[in-house]
């Protein structure tokens, strides 16, 4: 065998060798992606009740509560993503309004502390709405 025909099957061997390597190092960043995934998945479904998205409904609102009041409100309770008075066409509050919490547990919290609270003299009513039913499909 000559020098280059050496050096050639050398080169080769190395090349060989490390395309090896890399699609080990694929499969374990592939590995390693899919355990993390598997950890944030099971975070996301353990039993505490930390399920994204939970709505509060709150009744009986007075008609002065801004939302930037009633996200105040709720803010005691968890981490609020929003808070909304509802208002008709004409900009007068329709004395209910909604608090979406990023926890079930903290609005949990917020519905077993703010049901049957006063403000202004008025029992506001809270409780959890039902995620199967969608609020207000129908209203214009």
């Amino acid at each position: 065998m000559s020098k280059k025909e050496e050096i050639i099957e050398i080169n080769l061997e190395e090349k060989i060798q490390q395309e090896k390597r890399n699609k080990q190092n694929v499969r374990k960043g592939y590995q390693e992606k899919r355990q993390k995934l598997q950890a944030f998945t099971n975070d996301r479904h353990r039993n505490d009740n930390r399920n994204p998205g939970t709505f509060v409904d709150i009744t009986n609102l007075h008609y002065s509560v801004t939302n930037e009041e009633l996200k105040e409100l709720a803010q005691q309770f968890g981490k609020v993503k929003r808070a909304q008075v509802e208002w008709d066409k004409m900009g007068r509050s329709l004395e209910q309004g909604y608090v979406e919490f990023f926890y079930v547990s903290d609005a949990k919290k917020a519905v077993e502390n703010l049901n049957n609270t006063t403000i202004e003299s008025l029992p506001m009513k809270a409780q959890l709405r039902d995620q199967t039913t969608r609020r207000g499909m129908f209203k214009r």
